[in-house]
C-alpha cells in the first residue's frame, strides 16, 4: 500500500465521536473517523504511545513503520489541537 493509499484509508468514515460542551446552549464538536482513525484514537485514549500505535498499524495494514509513525504523530497532534 502506498502512502497515498494509506492516507486515503485514514480519511474514510466509520465512527462519529462527539465531544465538547455539556450545556445544552453550547455547541460541541464531532469528529468522523474510519477504522484506521478509530484504531489510532483508541490507542491514544488508552495510553499507548505513538510507537506502539504505529506498530499496531504496521501489523494490520500494508504500510511501512516510518509512514505509520509519521501519520500517527500527525493524527494525534490533530486530536490534541481539537482538545481531545
Amino acid at each position: 500500500m502506498t502512502r497515498r493509499s494509506f492516507l486515503k484509508v485514514l480519511v474514510g468514515t466509520v465512527a462519529l465521536l462527539s465531544f465538547g460542551k455539556l450545556a445544552a446552549s453550547e455547541r460541541g464538536s464531532s469528529l468522523v473517523l474510519n477504522e484506521t482513525g478509530m484504531r489510532i484514537y483508541k490507542g491514544y485514549v488508552s495510553g499507548r504511545n505513538v510507537e506502539q500505535i504505529a506498530s499496531d498499524l504496521v501489523a494490520e495494514y500494508e504500510v511501512d513503520y516510518e509512514t505509520a509513525l509519521r501519520d500517527t504523530k500527525e493524527f494525534i497532534s490533530t486530536l490534541r489541537a481539537m482538545g481531545i
